[in-house]
């Protein structure tokens, strides 16, 4: 009876093991694709701090279904801490808008660059799988050796081309490419 017990519990572990579903892992990209241009000199180096809301900074992609309620996708997966990504993508996003501009969290070698801080909080993330993707921002640019305090808040939108989770990742990259250009306008 025991090895009965024994076989069955087997049995089934294995068919839970081979029905599951496979992880897919997403990644940002900056927008417009490319390298970017050579700098010959670095004018302005940005420090730049990027926060999301802690329902969409999670390694599993998250979706809406209605004004109220979503849905975390269990195997649709962030490749890296979307914050992180995030953080990443708007930097390059922002030097391939700027030749001049340095986006980094340390010190260059350039002692007349000027220093240029960005504070990106995302404060409400949209995502509706075959429709678009939102995001609501509040910035601001310190720029103290100009005296330059710039706040706003902005919501860029992405619609989607296809109904697939890469189509989401991408919808993320084109509202940060979106945000990057209000940010280098305002720089």
């Amino acid at each position: 009876m025991r090895s009965l017990f024994l076989c069955l519990c087997s049995l089934i572990l294995l068919v839970a093991c081979a029905a599951r579903s496979p992880d897919h892992f997403y990644i940002l990209n900056a927008e417009p694709a490319g390298a970017s241009e050579s700098r010959a000199a670095i004018g302005t180096q940005v420090w730049l701090q990027v926060t999301l809301p802690s329902l969409v900074d999670r390694g599993e992609m998250v979706l809406n279904t209605s004004a109220n309620g979503a849905v975390v996708l269990d195997h649709e997966r962030w490749a890296a801490p979307l914050t992180d990504q995030a953080s990443a993508v708007l930097a390059q996003d922002i030097e391939r808008r700027r030749s001049g501009v340095l986006v980094s969290n340390r010190r260059t070698g350039q002692p007349d660059a000027r220093l240029v801080k960005i504070i990106v909080n995302v404060v409400q993330v949209t995502a509706r799988q075959g429709d678009r993707v939102s995001i609501e921002t509040h910035w601001r640019i310190i720029d103290a050796h100009a005296g330059k305090d710039l706040a706003g808040n902005d919501v860029f939108n992405a619609r989607l081309e296809s109904n697939d989770y890469a189509a989401v990742a991408r919808g993320w990259s084109a509202c940060l490419g979106l945000l990057a250009d209000k940010l280098v306008t305002a720089l």
